[in-house]
């Protein structure tokens, strides 16, 4: 008869671990049984194959794949700014995050900084650009010795403060004393480099559906809030 089994009057034949568990008490008996159980898992994961654990990096990789696409794809925009058109908010080369789902819930509002899609004809036509919203639907524009007057669609007249921009717009580099007329579901567009920006002032007014993000921070080189 094996060492570790033992027959009790009756005849029946108990193994070793059945009789030392009638021995515990019943929180010893769970603390056991607990134990048990963590050293079958241990066991089990030594037992995986080089093919199992292959697969389950594979698996891991997949998923995380196939979040990024969703989040780019439905959520965010990540993107780096190739150009100066945007200095000092945005300098070349910096990378941004643009939140989707802004655009899919509230109308642009004066002062974002917006990614949209490029409206001017030509090989630029549907390429994402990043620029600030100026002038909002049944709004006019007009652009004064670099100064930017809007007159909204109640008659109002507004002087934009513009104290994101780093120098004055100089007459000889920028469009001025041109008026420009919005639709009902158009935008003005202009960089806050006014001096170095292609922008409304010469490819013309973005309509509502255009627009894909609004830019929440830059990440690259360095965080910063984008305001």
């Amino acid at each position: 008869m094996a060492a570790n089994e033992e027959k009790n009057k009756g005849g029946t034949l108990y193994s070793g671990k059945y009789l030392e568990e009638q021995e515990m008490s019943p929180k010893e008996l769970k603390k056991h049984r607990k134990e048990e159980k963590k050293e079958a898992k241990r066991v089990k994961e030594a037992n995986k194959t080089t093919f199992q654990v292959a697969m389950e990096y594979v698996r891991v990789i997949l998923i995380g794949a196939l979040v990024a696409f969703l989040l780019c794809k439905f959520v965010i925009v990540n993107a780096e700014v190739p150009s100066g058109s945007m200095i000092p908010t945005i300098n070349i080369k910096d990378r941004m995050i643009g939140l989707r789902m802004t655009y899919y819930f509230t109308d642009p509002k004066r002062g974002d900084v917006a990614i949209f899609k490029c409206p001017a004809e030509g090989p630029d036509y549907g390429k994402l650009y990043v620029k600030r919203v100026i002038g909002l639907p049944g709004e006019t524009v007009t652009i004064k010795a670099g100064q930017v007057i809007i007159t909204t669609a109640d008659g109002e007249t507004i002087y934009l403060d513009e104290s994101y921009l780093n120098e004055t717009p100089r007459e000889d580099l920028t469009v001025n004393n041109q008026t420009y007329i919005l639709g009902d579901d158009e935008y003005f567009m202009m960089g806050d480099n006014r001096n170095n920006s292609t922008d409304s002032r010469f490819w013309g007014n973005v309509k509502r559906d255009r627009f894909v993000a609004k830019v929440l921070f830059k990440y690259w080189k360095g965080f910063e809030i984008i305001k």
